[in-house]
């Protein structure tokens, strides 16, 4: 085999990704010279592979934990007399937003979810769930669906539809500034912080898909924090389901699809608050447009308002 194309080793790579994390946790990755590493664990075993984009074509170092290499070898069907070349894996990636192919063995269902509004001042804060399976998520991939940070506001918006109308089962919870505040509130009084907020929103929303899909044996949160409570905790309500925790998890279909559809209802609310104020346009974000705007509501309406319209928490709400 032959050295493969910068293009082809970064599509090798995510298919590599895939099948791995679909098993194991990768707690770190890093492009390394000539090639790409993976770390895998597993309680307290370890593994490190580096893989290679030489001349002969692509070669694989294991070091590590003996029984782990021996599963990701199996994963990636390699064997130590011959390295895999790019070909099944390659095909494999119905689970990767721009690696789909109708042609991948299914896998079975699988979960993904992701949150909305946590760093707008303005708004909800919204989590979705999206239960998905390789025929879904093919479909959903050829409608375009991807990050919502890459897709404007009138595309998240048109394909809200489209993925409720294709996946296996959606999940979408809000919590509206008024709620929001006053759990973040009790949150904080037990000493909690943002992310525990957002950590109990996660496990809600897969809890209520996971009990509708007892087949589903496979569950993606997209990482926002260090902490595994939240993998735990829905491993210990579904211990037949594999649940993890990955940083840009929305490189998978089903953690793209909830991306959406949690920003959607987040647009949607947005404009429903807007509509309350008198037709302001409310901006996202935290930048000083969103307190120049709540200063204006505040003088409209009085300041014990905002509570209905933004997070009480952000620093903006302290210099009105």
């Amino acid at each position: 085999m032959t050295k493969l194309t910068d293009k082809e080793f970064k599509s090798y790579l995510m298919s590599v990704h895939h099948k791995i994390s679909e098993v194991l946790d990768i707690t770190k990755e890093k492009d390394i010279n000539y090639g790409h590493q993976f770390v895998v664990e597993i309680a307290q075993a370890k593994l490190t592979l580096n893989i290679y984009n030489g001349k002969k074509g692509l070669t694989y170092v294991f070091s590590g934990d003996s029984a782990l290499e021996k599963k990701v070898r199996e994963l990636l069907g390699e064997t130590k007399q011959s390295a895999a070349g790019l070909g099944d894996l390659a095909d494999c990636g119905a689970g990767v937003t721009n690696a789909a192919s109708a042609n991948a063995l299914p896998r079975g269902k699988w979960a993904g979810s992701d949150e909305s509004g946590k760093g707008d001042f303005f708004g909800p804060l919204v989590v979705a769930a999206v239960v998905v399976d390789d025929s879904t998520a093919a479909k959903l991939s050829a409608a375009g669906v991807k990050d919502c940070k890459l897709l404007t506001d009138k595309k998240i918006l048109e394909l809200e539809e489209t993925i409720k109308a294709n996946v296996i089962d959606f999940s979408v919870l809000e919590l509206k500034p008024k709620v929001y505040n006053l759990r973040y509130a009790q949150v904080t009084a037990q000493g909690g912080k943002l992310n525990q907020l957002l950590g109990y929103g996660h496990v809600a929303a897969l809890t209520q898909v996971l009990e509708r899909n007892h087949d589903c044996h496979a569950a993606l949160i997209d990482q926002f924090t260090t902490s595994t409570v939240n993998v735990r905790e829905l491993q210990k309500r579904f211990p037949n389901c594999q649940v993890r925790q990955q940083p840009r998890a929305e490189i998978n279909l089903a953690v793209a699809a909830a991306s959406v559809l949690a920003r959607a209802r987040f647009l949607r609310t947005m404009d429903e608050l807007a509509k309350s104020v008198g037709e302001v346009s409310l901006p996202k974000g935290g930048g000083p447009q969103t307190t120049a705007c709540a200063q204006k509501i505040a003088q409209k309406l009085g300041k014990s308002q905002l509570e209905n319209y933004v997070k009480l928490h952000f620093a903006n709400y302290s210099r009105i």
